[in-house]
């Protein structure tokens, strides 16, 4: 317990002080129209849970992570995906937004859970590919582009207990990834994988055609398959259901739109009544992924779509003020804004430790029941908008 709290205090309190002397900060322009329902600095809900927010088994045949049919052993990878601008044509217009066009990731098909959070207070963001369910297959072998990691995606790895790949970090005294990794143990485990170094050629490689450094391609499997079979993960389950609960007495949820507080890295969700689906766009453009570096064909690219989307609200602080070096305050608790078959759960998040599970539960306090499929989670501050509107 000692050395929870020793680690909590370097990760979330001394990373996260303040600095009075340095100027203010200039506010976010939040540009997306406040139409329909507004979710931006929601009071905290401060609901009770019923139930601890513990770690559950994995259910025999079940996926832990998507809740669908499953054969395999616990060890999931999470993968740091760039997510830069690009360019595409929809409808005879280019559009101009984050991870589209020749900017798109690949490989992401193959991942259970995607994540989203601040890379610089301006409102850009970094994803995370979580891949579990396809890795029983020795699917995926090529994702990209790998880019580095700030301390909320350490924090994740916490969480999850999986392997980890990346391209780098922070490495200032106050904010040194490396370092952290160390005091939390991570380091001897020997599932870290970063590309930086020279230790992983025979599993990365720079693609030809695309600018560096988001070029930078990895065999999942081929990393996971290095991690010592001494090692072993601690499940992670979320509880699914076969028919979502939440119905009755919700708001209906169509259309999602988030705005981070930069233009180019505004998205939105679209529900796909017949399919059970949110479909994500960027800037207006489908979010789509390519097969893999080799086939980054345009007939052959998903659109990248989820049975829950979920807004974790948290807070972020920057070391020494610095617009680049967020440091995500992902242990404690406050707001999730959740979708789940068309309809807007109000609801919760608690993490008590950084080794221990982020649960959320629903409006009522009963941890949430997700439909069965992938799910997104965009770890959001308080103060980004949130808007949704039911069926036209």
């Amino acid at each position: 317990m000692k050395k929870i709290i020793s680690v909590l205090a370097v990760a979330v309190m001394v990373l996260g002080l303040s600095v009075p002397a340095m100027a203010a900060v200039k506010p976010n322009v939040y540009s997306i129209p406040k139409e329909g329902t507004v979710l931006q600095d929601v009071a905290d809900r401060n609901i009770t849970p019923k139930t601890a927010p513990e770690r559950h088994p994995i259910i025999a045949g079940e996926s832990p992570t998507t809740g669908l049919s499953w054969e395999g052993y616990y060890l999931p990878m999470l993968v740091q995906i760039s997510n830069p601008e690009g360019t595409v044509e929809v409808n005879g217009k280019n559009v101009k937004a984050a991870g589209i066009g020749q900017r798109a990731p690949w490989g992401g098909s193959f991942a259970d859970i995607v994540y989203e959070g601040i890379l610089y207070r301006t409102g850009e963001t970094r994803i995370s590919f979580l891949f579990s369910d396809s890795l029983a297959e020795d699917i995926p072998t090529s994702v990209g582009p790998v880019r580095s990691a700030r301390i909320g995606h350490v924090l994740l790895r916490e969480e999850w207990q999986s392997g980890f790949i990346y391209a780098g970090g922070p490495r200032r005294e106050e904010n040194n990834i490396a370092e952290m990794f160390e005091e939390l143990g991570a380091s001897d485990k020997g599932v870290l994988f970063n590309l930086l170094t020279n230790k992983f050629n025979d599993y990365r490689q720079r693609v030809s055609g695309l600018k560096n450094p988001d070029n930078l391609d990895v065999n999942v499997v081929g990393l996971r398959n290095q991690i010592p079979t001494t090692y072993t993960a601690t499940p992670h389950a979320f509880l699914f259901a076969d028919a979502s609960p939440y119905t009755e007495g919700y708001d209906m949820a169509y259309q999602i739109n988030l705005d981070w507080g930069h233009e180019k890295w505004i998205s939105s969700f679209t529900y796909d009544e017949a399919e059970n689906l949110y479909y994500r766009y960027s800037g207006g453009a489908p979010y789509l992924s390519y097969a893999s570096a080799s086939d980054r064909s345009a007939e052959n690219q998903t659109w990248m779509s989820f049975s829950n989307v979920i807004l974790q609200r948290v807070a972020y602080e920057y070391t020494n003020n610095s617009k680049i070096m967020p440091v995500m305050q992902s242990v404690g608790k406050g707001n999730a804004d959740i979708f789940i078959g068309g309809r807007y759960i109000p609801g919760y998040w608690v993490r008590e430790s950084i080794d221990g599970p982020t649960v959320f539960y629903d409006d009522q306090g009963n941890e949430l029941q997700f439909t069965r499929g992938k799910t997104y989670i965009a770890n959001m501050p308080p103060e980004a908008l949130c808007t949704f509107t039911g069926m036209e």
